[in-house]
């Protein structure tokens, strides 16, 4: 019988970290329905939004647009950042790994996708889809914040996040940098969710 452990949980993170795709949440998804803790209901629940995004996006471009997306993606932090490195921050400390997101710093990378060139497409079909995710973005964001920074004010959490979706809010920002945008902000808020559940993987049996 083929075992899945913790290792191969650990595998597909890396993957999702890198050159996320449906598939990979996809199994991704049992390991976490396995997990009795009350960490695991946020982490399912924002992989099931990451799953349906790329989905769709994936559904709605061509291979020639796909392959242009995954460029924009390669100049995200993510993609240059050892996997291995961004676990052990998250272990040691999410509460500063939060706050320097909400502070501005994921902000300021994502507002460098604006420098990307890219072919302007898809923006009508695409509006309510990123709309959504969006939606559901700020709704995680606001719960992580408010688990982790349960002091901060109300005004106040709302305006760092605000800013730190702005970006990826923005109308005028052009289809494919959304695209990036929140697929970076997924992976993100994957990876803080995920990074505590690890040591919690137990393994999941697969087919003979």
């Amino acid at each position: 019988m083929t075992v899945m452990s913790a290792n191969s949980v650990y595998d597909l993170l890396q993957r999702v970290l890198k050159e996320p795709t449906p598939d990979d949440l996809w199994h991704l998804h049992p390991h976490l329905l396995a997990l009795d803790s009350p960490a695991a209901p946020p982490a399912r629940e924002l992989a099931r939004m990451f799953f349906c995004y790329l989905s769709c996006v994936r559904s709605k471009l061509t291979s020639k647009q796909y392959s242009s997306l995954a460029a924009v993606l390669a100049a995200g932090s993510l993609s240059v950042l050892a996997v291995e490195d961004v676990i052990e921050a998250l272990r040691s400390s999410q509460q500063n790994v939060l706050y320097n997101m909400l502070a501005g710093g994921l902000a300021a990378m994502l507002e460098m996708f604006a420098t990307v060139q890219h072919v302007k497409a898809w923006e009508t079909e695409f509006m309510s889809v990123h709309e959504e995710a969006v939606w559901g973005m700020y709704t995680a964001f606001w719960q992580l914040s408010g688990e982790m920074q349960p002091d901060l004010d109300t005004a106040e959490r709302h305006a760092l996040i605000d800013r730190l979706l702005a970006p990826a809010r923005n109308r005028d920002t052009d289809g494919m940098i959304r695209m990036a945008l929140l697929i970076q902000l997924f992976q993100w808020m994957l990876a803080i969710r995920i990074a505590p559940l690890l040591p919690l993987m137990q393994p999941v049996g697969a087919a003979e």
